[in-house]
């Protein structure tokens, strides 16, 4: 005789921890495509002035659009690393752009570019070694965008570091989002399956 009532409980409840890593998902999708107008929100807000650097604005007049939108992107890392067991990379690189945050590049510098160059290789690395359902090819166009964009800034001086700074960014949160459309099944607890309870028969 089988027996399947027992593990309807667990079974339910991982189901609901699935639905719930699903939802989380979304949301950070919902972020992911915010963050990449956060630049758009900072020249807005700052006279249509387009500094030369995105860190250049932590002292605009109305500097709660440099801090908030940059606070939510560093937590969704954060969070991100936190709930998702083999995303743990992404809290550190949250911690990164919290540093950026913390320390200005005035008063801080070293610190400050310590953390910037923390966050951006860091996402470089991940995008290449630890994204599973990226084609190798992406990731390497993905990168090559990354690197085009800072060698055009250091050794060329095509632009400010402001461009180059909005268009890794925007390649960050683009991969981000088209990372967080792989099935979340992957990255949550594994469905249970049933488990059958044998009543041995006594003769």
């Amino acid at each position: 005789m089988e027996q399947t009532g027992a593990s309807s409980p667990l079974r339910a409840g991982l189901e609901r921890g699935f639905e719930s890593v699903a939802e989380f998902a979304k949301l950070e999708r919902v972020l992911a495509f915010f963050c990449l107008f956060i630049p758009v929100l900072l020249i807005a807000f700052d006279d249509w002035t387009i500094r030369d650097s995105i860190s250049d604005y932590y002292d605009m007049v109305q500097n709660q659009i440099f801090y908030v939108p940059l606070t939510i992107a560093a937590m969704l890392f954060i969070v991100n690393g936190t709930v998702k067991e083999q995303h743990r990379y992404n809290t550190y690189l949250g911690v990164a752009l919290a540093g950026v945050l913390l320390f200005n590049q005035d008063d801080a510098r070293w610190i400050h570019v310590a953390s910037a160059v923390a966050f951006f290789a860091g996402n470089a690395a991940v995008i290449y070694f630890f994204s599973r359902g990226t084609p190798r090819r992406f990731k390497l166009y993905f990168l090559a965008g990354i690197a085009v964009a800072m060698g055009a800034f250091l050794i060329f001086d095509w632009f400010t570091l402001f461009w180059a700074e909005w268009f890794s960014f925007a390649l960050i949160a683009v991969h981000y989002i088209l990372d967080s459309l792989e099935k979340v099944a992957y990255e949550a607890a594994p469905r249970p399956q049933p488990v059958h309870i044998t009543k041995k028969r006594t003769e």
